[in-house]
């Protein structure tokens, strides 16, 4: 029922799709030419999503893999505290998508949002940015080059060096997937709080998963 990708086609596939797509894979992570392992695991696990170790904005460490997405139903987002222009409506409808999951959220749905500028956003900044917006999800930091690594292996890339380098420009999309089924798709950050809640139950096999301790 679902192609499989390559962790290539996967960048290409989410930096590319035109607004309103949604694409929704299974992921082979098949070893490529560069000399990637990942053909080892066909899940992918900590070698493609990587475990760095990030911040939250209240102060706790956590890694990428092990505590934040493995076994777990997500949606991530990235972001930055000082964007005017797309962020804050990005974050708002996410605000809508937290109401209608309820009591799901932190329980069978986690969300999370990755600054973009982690030399500027510390755990202080995120915390106060997500009070201010009534957010309750994850807020994350983390060393700049290894958030930029994790950017980029999520497929939050522009088709173009002119737009990933223009911060107040980058690509307003919102990944969702479940680890523990390998499906992953991504959709525009502004697709309807309705829309995106059915995507994510697309995905989600509704069980419990466990909350970061």
């Amino acid at each position: 029922m679902f192609d499989k990708m390559t962790r290539r086609d996967l960048i290409k596939g989410f930096a590319l799709a035109p607004l309103g797509a949604v694409l929704v894979r299974r992921l082979s992570f098949a070893a490529e030419s560069e000399g990637s392992s990942f053909g080892k695991s066909m899940r992918g696990g900590a070698d493609f999503f990587t475990n760095f170790v990030l911040t939250t904005h209240e102060g706790k460490k956590v890694r990428f893999y092990d505590d934040l997405i493995r076994g777990k139903t997500v949606l991530v987002n990235f972001f930055h505290a000082k964007c005017g222009k797309c962020c804050p409506p990005h974050i708002m409808n996410l605000v809508k998508v937290q109401n209608l999951l309820g009591d799901r959220l932190g329980r069978n749905v986690f969300m999370y949002s990755i600054t973009l500028e982690p030399h500027k956003d510390n755990p202080k900044v995120l915390k106060a940015y997500a009070e201010e917006h009534g957010a309750k999800w994850h807020f994350l930091t983390g060393k700049p080059k290894e958030v930029e690594i994790l950017r980029r292996k999520l497929g939050f890339m522009d088709p173009g060096p002119e737009l990933e380098r223009a911060t107040a420009q980058h690509i307003g999309k919102v990944l969702y997937g479940n680890e523990a089924r390998n499906l992953w798709a991504a959709c525009p950050a502004l697709t309807t709080p309705e829309e995106i809640i059915r995507y994510v139950d697309g995905v989600s096999d509704g069980g419990d998963s466990n909350p970061i301790g």
